[in-house]
């Protein structure tokens, strides 16, 4: 049993694949929030806009409950023969029948 940390508006992945336990994904997800303070209120250029405190951009979500219930699914149109297809936000482009990069390996 793993967890993830995900984007709210978007369910994509980020930081590791991974985490062991609910903890280890909030102990990373609060590093994250103690350096976007530091470059927000200790810039040089402290009107320049860094979007939101990570704590409230992310979630954590068990893996197999992420997968399951919680990852978005988009679709998209295949390159070479112009079917449509739904396929997971975080399929990587490699992976994606609807990239160039996919039919030329």
């Amino acid at each position: 049993m793993g967890y993830v940390i995900y984007e709210l508006a978007t369910t994509r992945t980020v930081g590791k694949m991974s985490y062991k336990t609910h903890a280890a994904a909030q102990a990373a997800i609060t590093r994250w929030s103690k350096t976007w303070f530091l470059e927000c209120y200790t810039a040089l250029y402290p009107n320049v806009d860094r979007g939101e405190d990570p704590v409230f951009v992310y979630g954590i979500a068990e893996a197999k409950h992420f997968y399951a219930n919680v990852e978005r699914r988009v679709t998209r149109v295949n390159l070479m023969s112009g079917t449509e297809y739904t396929e997971s936000v975080n399929t990587p482009l490699a992976c994606s029948p609807a990239s160039e990069t996919y039919w030329s390996m």
